[in-house]
């Protein structure tokens, strides 16, 4: 039986994204996004411990992507490019 996770509505354009790397992190557990919730058949033992796992993929993913113009801005003024 699927677990079922809501997302914050302002986490939902980092979700995809995490999902990928929660995959490699853990591979063979199925997990679905259907833009509101993620549904992961995972063994109820792990439950906890993979929410919190995939919740910290979902914030990397937001600090990925909320500093990348400054990172890309740093590297050009360093490089010149």
């Amino acid at each position: 039986m699927p677990l079922t996770f809501t997302m914050p509505e302002q986490l939902h354009e980092y979700v995809p994204d995490a999902i990928i790397r929660f995959r490699y992190l853990n591979p063979g557990l199925d997990v679905a996004w259907d833009g509101h919730a993620v549904a992961m058949t995972l063994p109820p033992d792990r439950a906890v411990e993979l929410e919190q796992e995939l919740m910290f993929c979902v914030y990397r993913q937001k600090i990925y992507a909320e500093t990348l113009p400054l990172r890309k801005t740093l590297l050009a003024g360093v490089t010149g490019l």
